[in-house]
């Protein structure tokens, strides 16, 4: 993989504008995975020499059928990476490496719904006899930056305003506070233990505890990902958002941004303090400077958790795609999804967003 990271870098910079399958996110989460029962399965379609197309999954075998899914999690709107011109050759390539060389019984992958991917996989899975069916999955609320940030508080009604305010004195009344934003180039600071600070006293801590989960791991891998990567592309940068209350942070939000788009990836707060609503404060104050640096076009919150809709309207949808062999598999992904998710070809919906208010 590493003999490749030039040229893999130059197919996203080209092809997609989400960071996260940059080549240092990917190796992250390769690690990762590779440590899990799922192993990492990518693959890569060159034409003279040139790297084309790229589908980053992951494969298991459970009760006797292979699975396949892809190596981000859902929220994380994954696809597969293609030149446009190469697009057909490619997704066909993929899907016979897939079921007939890699005999896959079962493939799930959740993609964006406006990917032109999903036309074509259907179109091939029909022409190789693969059962291919759709399920509408979690969509993601988007926030355009288009105006200035007085007119998006006014587009957003009085009681927007009015919420906030409340929370200002909810936080007057608990002690001296204030914002902290560190960018790419205070990387030196001790930021990540300061995010470790902020999780050990959220509501997660305990849900972590009790699975014997000591630290996030996605949160491990992006901050992991985001260093390297801050030193690498130039279009891309992180930053991290801290509420302080008494001089020690009391909330956090982690937002990447790439080629004109924020995403907020990571996001929580000190449960002792919950009353002051921290973490919606921190995302408003986060919202209100990228809103004044006009560096971005748009916001994403990579989920549609009901309290993002205090800020966004637009909600774009994703889609569920499952593929399987005509047989068994299918019978089985026809007559009872519940039974498919048991066999952890998803995970509980619940346990993949990024954080609950």
């Amino acid at each position: 993989m590493c003999e490749i990271e030039d040229l893999w870098n130059k197919l996203i910079d080209k092809c997609s504008k989400n960071p996260i399958f940059l080549f240092e996110f990917v190796r992250q989460y390769m690690e990762f995975n590779g440590s899990k029962e799922w192993t990492p399965l990518v693959l890569v379609v060159s034409i003279d020499d040139m790297i084309v197309g790229v589908a980053p999954l992951i494969t298991k075998r459970e009760f006797g059928v292979r699975f396949v899914r892809f190596l981000f999690k859902s929220w994380l709107s994954p696809d597969f990476i293609v030149e446009d011109q190469y697009r057909e050759i490619c997704i066909g390539h993929i899907l016979n490496f897939l079921f007939r060389t890699l005999q896959c019984q079962f493939v799930e992958l959740t993609l964006p719904a406006e990917s032109r991917n999903i036309r074509i996989l259907k179109q091939k899975c029909k022409a190789f006899g693969i059962h291919f069916c759709t399920r509408s999955a979690m969509g993601h609320y988007i926030i355009p930056v288009d105006c200035t940030w007085d007119e998006f508080v006014a587009s957003r009604g009085k009681y927007f305003a009015q919420r906030f305010r409340r929370m200002e004195r909810h936080l007057d009344r608990a002690g001296s506070w204030r914002f902290i934003c560190v960018e790419n180039k205070d990387a030196g600071l001790d930021v990540f233990q300061q995010i470790l600070d902020v999780e050990s006293r959220s509501w997660k801590e305990a849900w972590r505890t009790q699975r014997g989960v000591k630290i996030d791991p996605d949160l491990l891998i992006i901050w992991k990902g985001s260093h390297n990567t801050a030193t690498t592309q130039p279009d891309f940068k992180w930053s991290v958002w801290f509420l302080e209350l008494n001089d020690r942070p009391l909330a956090y939000t982690l937002v990447l941004q790439y080629k004109g788009v924020a995403f907020f990836m990571k996001t929580s707060y000190d449960e002792r303090h919950k009353r002051c609503s921290p973490g919606m404060y921190v995302l408003n104050a986060a919202i209100r400077g990228l809103f004044n640096k006009r560096e971005v076009r748009n916001i994403d919150f990579l989920t549609d958790l009901p309290f993002e809709r205090t800020w966004a309207s637009l909600c774009l949808p994703r889609v569920r795609v499952m593929m399987s062999r005509k047989g068994i598999s299918s019978i089985i992904m026809r007559a009872n999804s519940k039974l498919v998710e048991f066999l952890r070809v998803v995970r509980p919906r619940q346990l993949e967003g990024k954080v609950f208010f």
